[in-house]
């Protein structure tokens, strides 16, 4: 892996200045990503595999796991327990970092058919979209019980979701829906094209392919809009952002006016 400093790079149109901090090449794309508030970068990959990077891109850590099917979603806002969701093999682990061995949850554990998507709710639960019908369940994974469920449209294209305080935000192609706690759709947000999005320290992020707006999720009111230094999938870290493009990554510090 290595790790170049580079130059500054300025970007005309909307008065900010993105510094190229490092970049790192990957053998493989990653399948999911997600950063938590330290910083730290954490990726999946197809195989299975599942890496921690430190804000700059130097290696922290490669997870050891007994699951080699594709990582769907990854969310480490709870650091200590990462979680990951394998749509191919209908599972979702749970790493502890104070235990050896990972704790692993089939979604027909919970009398469900096919999980489209699943995350963390801040609570323990799972928020889990179920297709055919589509319903939107929240279960809690030690008593594997369904504690709300709702009816849903959401269609077949949504690929994330993550829930913070007494929100869940799931997107597709071109939507963020944000939803209250209990599943009732509070604004639906419309794009181009998104990329991908994400939440960090209470901003939404929204990943067009030139532009990234931050949202206030809870009034779903567009903050700011800031040109992106590249096309890639972005994601915030604690020290600015970063891009995984094809089998690239690149950290940004970002100057604004």
């Amino acid at each position: 892996m290595k790790v170049n400093l580079l130059l500054v790079l300025s970007i005309a149109g909307y008065g900010q200045v993105w510094h190229k901090i490092s970049t790192s090449e990957l053998k493989q794309g990653p399948s999911a990503y997600s950063t938590d508030f330290q910083g730290n970068l954490y990726l999946g990959f197809s195989d299975g595999r599942l890496t921690k990077y430190d804000p700059r891109g130097k290696v922290l850590e490669n997870f050891s796991l007994s699951n080699n099917s594709s990582i769907s979603l990854i969310d480490v806002q709870n650091n200590l327990k990462p979680f990951l969701f394998y749509f191919d093999n209908q599972q979702i682990t749970i790493l502890d970092r104070f235990a050896s061995v990972p704790k692993d949850y089939r979604i027909s554990d919970f009398e469900l058919e096919i999980g489209m998507l699943a995350c963390p709710a801040p609570d323990g639960d799972f928020w889990i979209v179920e297709n055919n019908p589509q319903r939107l369940k929240k279960i809690n994974p030690l008593r594997k019980i369904t504690v709300l469920e709702v009816q849903v449209s959401l269609g077949d294209s949504i690929s994330r979701m993550q829930a913070y305080q007494n929100i869940l935000v799931i997107g597709d192609v071109n939507k963020l829906y944000i939803l209250d706690q209990f599943g009732g759709i509070l604004h639906v947000l419309k794009f181009e094209k998104l990329i991908n999005f994400q939440i960090a320290n209470g901003i939404l992020y929204a990943n067009t392919n030139w532009e990234i707006h931050e949202i206030n999720p809870f009034k779903g009111i567009i903050i700011s809009t800031l040109k992106k230094p590249d096309s890639g999938k972005m994601l915030k870290s604690k020290a600015g952002f970063i891009s995984i493009a094809k089998k690239t990554l690149t950290f940004y510090r970002l100057e604004r006016p």
